[in-house]
């Protein structure tokens, strides 16, 4: 009987759910503690709220080269492709329309827990490690709180590329992994253009952004649920 019992217990615990939930902790945990350390790194230099000298002649070279009125104007409008503001909401329709027509409610769970982890690793290292934004210029565009690290950095490389992944794995699709580079790059040229972020923000939301897409998804691929919504039909 208690033999019975522990084995009931062993997988319980073993559950895929519950191991995609360790998973998921772990690798937020581990993405979280990435930020603190890079950002911690570049705190303890006097740059910090001042940015390096290579920083500042960047913001410089990219404020010196003055683009066409209505190419500035698509410019400003970029961030709106890596922001909570239209990102959230977009997520949460497509998450629906995969549960509910689609029954892939794991791909849906997928996207919704890659997108609400980059939105919510971003605040809390702002609060924490209050970097000053850039000064040489006047902001312009989306901006918000502190400066590192770059919240669009962090969700246009974990969240795009999941969704490339995922096209890849299903459709055969390799143009979506593009469309995740471009994007990726047109929010950094736009944080650096409107003079909002230093360099080092978008790198650190790289790095975060990074271990946050190898993360989630090697842990979404253990889980039965996800292989079969990837298996071949």
């Amino acid at each position: 009987m208690a033999t019975e019992l522990n084995r009931t217990a062993l997988m319980t615990r073993a559950s895929p759910g519950r191991m995609l939930a360790r998973d998921l902790a772990f690798t937020y945990l581990g993405a979280w503690a990435v930020g603190i350390f890079y950002g911690s790194i570049i705190q303890a230099s006097s740059t910090w709220d001042s940015g390096a000298a290579w920083e500042r002649s960047m913001l410089r070279w990219f404020h010196a080269r003055t683009l066409p009125s209505w190419l500035d104007a698509v410019v400003l409008q970029v961030p709106l492709t890596g922001t909570n503001l239209t990102i959230l909401p977009l997520t949460l329709a497509i998450g629906w329309w995969l549960w509910k027509r689609k029954h892939l409610g794991i791909i849906a769970l997928q996207l919704l827990i890659v997108t609400v982890g980059s939105l919510s690793l971003n605040p809390t290292m702002k609060y924490l490690l209050g970097r000053d934004r850039p000064d040489l210029f006047p902001r312009r565009g989306m901006y918000n709180w502190a400066s590192y690290p770059s919240g669009h950095a962090i969700l246009t490389v974990a969240l795009y590329t999941t969704v490339a992944l995922l096209l890849y794995r299903t459709r055969g699709w390799r143009w979506p992994f593009a469309v995740a580079v471009a994007v990726f790059l047109a929010n950094s040229y736009s944080r650096l253009y409107l003079a909002v972020h230093w360099p080092t923000d978008l790198v650190g939301g790289l790095l975060i952004g990074l271990v946050w897409l190898v993360g989630t998804w090697r842990a979404f691929a253990r889980h039965p649920s996800h292989r079969e919504a990837l298996a071949p039909r």
